[in-house]
């Protein structure tokens, strides 16, 4: 009988879970307090959810839906990667044309801070850098010629004073204790200068000393402001020789979307334990290899579930959830030897706010923060969809089989393989009509499974597997195109399929439109819709002759 009745509550209680369209609500049964957004786990003081402002510029209103989400759900500090989307004033050159205004930036840190979320700018100062160093104004920094990443690691003159400049001037907006000094993905450390600077300690010693010496630079510039200075933990860990030298009060953050701990180099574990070092931990929603056509929705449920429950058996005193809009490396368009425009790689499905096609997998991430028992994604997903969804719990679990097939994930490869040395594609490699006819299955069935609430955001999961089905037809044209038997007589077929494909691009366009409208400026729209399309443009023209 006992057993039968904790059976009932509990029933009862995942009825209420999620069930209300009250963010608020949804946290009260989670065991928050609403009342207090900034409530703390009881492992991580921080829980932070990451802005990354560097493609899909959101207008002020929707950054501000944002951070009412952000709080109501159970977060308690934003970190905002502005970019080039903050208003610089001594150097306003590297604002772009989306760039907010000073006022809006006050006014969305108060609307933030009164919703109880930590506002922590993140300014990067070394690498990841192609948005400043695009401007000749700023070449005396770069680190290479071509590849404009990087700031010079052994210009510490030039540099301090730079970055004390921009750390001034982010700094008169923020209140917040922390700064985050970036510091990732820095892999330029081997250029003539740094070579030079190595001097006898060879390359291993060498890189650690040279990004330690340049990071602690950096670290000084706040710290001199009474901040304590967040660094991500990655090229020391893969470079950790120095580490002693790091100032005591930095603190790292892993960040890891689904790889073994020890992917860097070192583990941070080994770290802590040898220097006593302060981590904090970052997962991921949005990250590699996500692009408009893949949304790996295991991959990242699954980084929830194993990461989060790392970093609590570290002793990792924060977490922070990534979100990136693109993979960071970028592609120059030159007026040799000028820069005219960097170009992102990679993008992903943008989010949209108050409606978020990631919003299931953000929750995922609070309940794998706020309970120390191991979370379990599909049990998880089952319960957000019935009550998010008022789904019966079997459209719950055909939408967990949907969402995490491994046809909208997996990499389709057509021509040949990379670096391979081989002419044309073995028989398994073979996949492209397999991966498409299963995606159109999946379509059929998310078809059949209607939403009786919160409907908006459910359509994005249909636009999703809709661009991934378009994307897989413009692969099997390109299967074609790219083949060892094509050649002219095939073109005829070839255009009457991109025709057919690109009449077809129309209708998603409109309705990427229709659910974008108000989360993403009307020219950002407009971008997106020819990113997605351009290359089927372009080989239409190509075989068409259009000139």
């Amino acid at each position: 009988m006992k057993i039968f009745m904790y059976r009932l509550v509990a029933a009862a209680i995942l009825l209420l879970l999620f069930s209300s369209v009250s963010a608020q609500e949804t946290i009260a049964v989670l065991g928050f307090d609403a009342n207090n957004k900034t409530s703390k786990s009881d492992d991580f003081s921080v829980v932070a959810y990451h802005v990354d402002l560097r493609v899909q510029i959101m207008p002020m209103p929707t950054l501000k839906a944002l951070a009412k989400e952000i709080s109501a759900l159970g977060f308690n500090t934003l970190i905002m990667e502005w970019e080039a989307t903050y208003p610089y004033k001594q150097h306003s050159i590297i604002s772009n044309r989306y760039a907010y205004s000073r006022e809006e930036v006050t006014e969305f840190i108060n609307y933030s801070e009164s919703l109880g979320l930590d506002v922590i700018p993140l300014q990067q100062s070394l690498g990841h850098a192609e948005y400043i160093l695009m401007h000749e104004r700023y070449a005396y920094l770069r680190a290479d010629k071509r590849n404009l990443s990087q700031i010079d690691p052994t210009r510490l003159d030039a540099a301090r004073e730079f970055f004390t400049e921009l750390y001034n001037d982010m700094l008169s907006t923020h209140q917040s204790q922390y700064v985050h000094i970036g510091g990732d993905e820095t892999r330029i450390l081997d250029c003539k200068r740094c070579q030079e600077a190595w001097g006898e300690d060879g390359e291993e010693l060498g890189k650690s000393k040279l990004y330690v010496e340049y990071m602690t630079m950096i670290a000084e510039i706040v710290i001199a402001q009474g901040k304590t200075p967040l660094l991500w933990a990655d090229m020391i860990l893969a470079h950790p020789d120095a580490i002693a030298n790091m100032p005591k009060n930095v603190i790292y953050i892993d960040w890891n979307y689904g790889w073994e701990f020890d992917r860097f180099g070192e583990n941070p574990r080994t770290l802590i334990k040898k220097h006593g070092l302060k981590f904090w931990g970052a997962s991921s929603i949005r990250s590699s290899p996500d692009d408009y056509h893949v949304t790996s929705w295991r991959k990242h449920m699954k980084n929830q579930a194993v990461y989060v429950s790392y970093a609590r058996e570290s002793g990792f005193k924060g977490m922070v959830l990534t979100s990136w809009s693109t993979s960071g490396e970028y592609g120059y368009e030159w007026f040799w030897p000028e820069v005219v425009e960097i170009h992102p790689l990679r993008q992903v499905y943008p989010h949209a706010y108050p409606n978020d096609a990631f919003r299931m997998n953000t929750l995922g991430f609070i309940e794998a923060v706020q309970h120390k028992k191991t979370f379990n994604p599909k049990d998880f997903a089952h319960q957000y969809a019935q009550q998010r969804f008022g789904l019966t719990a079997g459209e719950s679990e055909m939408l967990w089989n949907i969402l995490t097939d491994e046809s909208l994930s997996n990499k389709v490869i057509i021509g040949s393989s990379p670096l391979s040395g081989i002419k044309g594609l073995p028989d398994n490699k073979r996949v492209v009509s397999a991966t498409l006819a299963k995606v159109r299955e999946l379509q059929a069935a998310l078809s059949k499974i209607v939403p009786k609430k919160n409907q908006k955001e459910f359509a994005h999961y249909h636009l999703q597997i809709d661009f991934r089905e378009y994307y897989l037809s413009f692969r099997q044209i390109q299967y074609l195109v790219q083949s060892t038997a094509f050649s002219e007589k095939n073109n005829p077929e070839a255009i009457k399929q991109l025709e057919q494909l690109l009449t077809r691009s129309v209708g998603l366009n409109k309705r990427f439109k229709k659910l974008f409208t108000g989360k993403l400026y009307d020219t950002e729209i407009e971008r997106l819709n020819l990113y997605r399309n351009k290359k089927a443009i372009l080989l239409h023209q190509r075989l068409t002759r259009d000139r």
